[in-house]
């Protein structure tokens, strides 16, 4: 994945003096097409608050959440992100626009920044790619990167089982929030407080095998 990823923020800089200086004001984020897509553990508790933040803004209709903790399904397919995108904490979060797989978040970010994130991959055309305390873009003019893109759609989409969230009044959302696409995740390292990093994940995995053992 090396080979065609770039970091956001010198793509973003060099799209700048590309692009029309029209095209900023053309695009209008429409909240009606934005869906979220997350896997986490109930026992992370900075998914438990993405787990409430999301639907609170954007309503319990936009979100899908697929739980780790006891569901081997979900673990596995968890792990094809994992190896696609270099994901190992929790919460992972996709985000889906008019169909399109458009970022790809790592950790727990600031929601109401959603619409730059959104504008910046459509002006970008690629996908976004949150990990590590980087940001990517996965061009869609690339043929290696845009099958990665549709793994990770199918992935997050589909491939998992969801989980019953509990029904959240959505509150009013508006786009006026100052917060860019680069502002939306931590540093991820051993300090990182916005993951449940590896440690979890393993421990949920490793969950089945005692329970094997045991019997």
């Amino acid at each position: 994945m090396k080979r065609f990823v770039m970091s956001a923020t010198l793509l973003l800089l060099v799209s700048s003096m590309l692009l029309p200086i029209a095209s900023a004001s053309e695009w209008k984020f429409d909240p009606s097409l934005v869906h979220f897509y997350m896997y986490g553990a109930k026992t992370c508790p900075h998914c438990r608050h993405m787990k409430e933040l999301i639907p609170a803004t954007y309503g319990s209709d936009k979100f899908t959440y697929y739980e780790l903790t006891g569901n081997n399904h979900n673990i596995n397919v968890f792990g094809n992100i994992s190896r696609l995108t270099g994901i190992t904490g929790v919460p992972a979060i996709g985000i889906v626009y008019n169909g399109t797989l458009v970022a790809v978040i790592e950790g727990e970010y600031n929601v109401s920044a959603t619409p730059e994130i959104i504008k910046a991959a459509i002006e970008n055309h690629g996908m976004l790619l949150f990990v590590g305390g980087r940001a990517y873009i996965l061009p869609r003019n690339e043929t290696e990167a845009m099958e990665t893109i549709e793994k990770l759609q199918y992935l997050f989409t589909r491939a998992g089982e969801p989980s019953k969230t509990s029904t959240t009044t959505k509150k009013t959302h508006t786009t006026t929030s100052k917060a860019t696409a680069n502002e939306t995740h931590i540093t991820t390292n051993g300090n990182d407080k916005r993951i449940c990093g590896p440690a979890l994940i393993i421990a949920i995995a490793m969950v089945p095998l005692f329970l094997g053992r045991n019997r």
